[in-house]
């Protein structure tokens, strides 16, 4: 996590926040699948959680679209080809967004074997794309941002990043990015929020998640 006296951007929250979307994307086909059929109430809470993930990359993407991406193209000239082969990956994991979103709508009506897996064909496919995109993002990309952005240019794009979290789903979001995580860096995490964090943390937001965690994967986080 960066702070205000670092002297180059601080690119680890952004690869903690890539962890979650990994592994929110890499549950759904199997999540999916799981749904017996015709069951659309246990279909609708599946694609809740779904959505929740592709409403949070698109957020996290377009921050990158109008932030990240000019910065870069402006400053590292010799790295333009590998700027906009990343937009375009954009392009291409927005439209597998697009095509899960309508056929997560579909399957939510019927909670049908058919559409379940054409549902999860589909995030499977976003899935490689997305990993693909990441992988070279955090190889290629995170390193030019530590050598190019300011600290402040970087934490501008971390308060775009937390403004498009609803206010009663933060906690959630950081139970999430913490899940899988090693216990020593998910106390390292915590001790670097302010106290009202961890106090809120300890005695609201775990019990919130923990609820959610149980009553989307039937079982308790890691």
């Amino acid at each position: 996590m960066s702070t205000a006296v670092a002297e180059r951007p601080d690119t680890t929250e952004m690869r903690l926040i890539h962890d979650m979307f990994r592994r929110g994307f890499g549950s759904v086909p199997d999540l999916v699948r799981g749904v017996p059929a015709g069951d659309t109430a246990r279909a609708a809470r599946v694609v809740r959680f779904q959505t929740e993930l592709t409403t949070g990359l698109h957020h996290h993407h377009t921050t990158e679209d109008e932030m990240m991406w000019p910065l870069l193209l402006d400053r590292v000239p010799t790295d333009h080809a590998l700027v906009l082969r990343m937009e375009e990956q954009h392009e291409r994991i927005a439209e597998l967004i697009e095509r899960a979103e309508t056929r997560a709508a579909e399957f939510e009506r019927t909670a049908a074997v058919p559409d379940g897996e054409a549902l999860a064909t589909t995030v499977t496919a976003l899935g490689v794309a997305l990993d693909e995109h990441l992988a070279e993002e955090e190889g290629r990309i995170l390193p030019l941002v530590e050598e190019s952005l300011t600290v402040a240019e970087w934490e501008a794009m971390g308060e775009r990043a937390r403004e498009g979290v609803p206010r009663d789903r933060q906690f959630i979001l950081l139970g999430y990015v913490m899940d899988g995580m090693p216990e020593d860096e998910r106390a390292e995490l915590l001790a670097a929020m302010p106290l009202i964090g961890r106090l809120m943390w300890r005695f609201v937001g775990r019990r919130a998640f923990v609820r959610e965690y149980r009553d989307i994967f039937g079982a308790d986080p890691s």
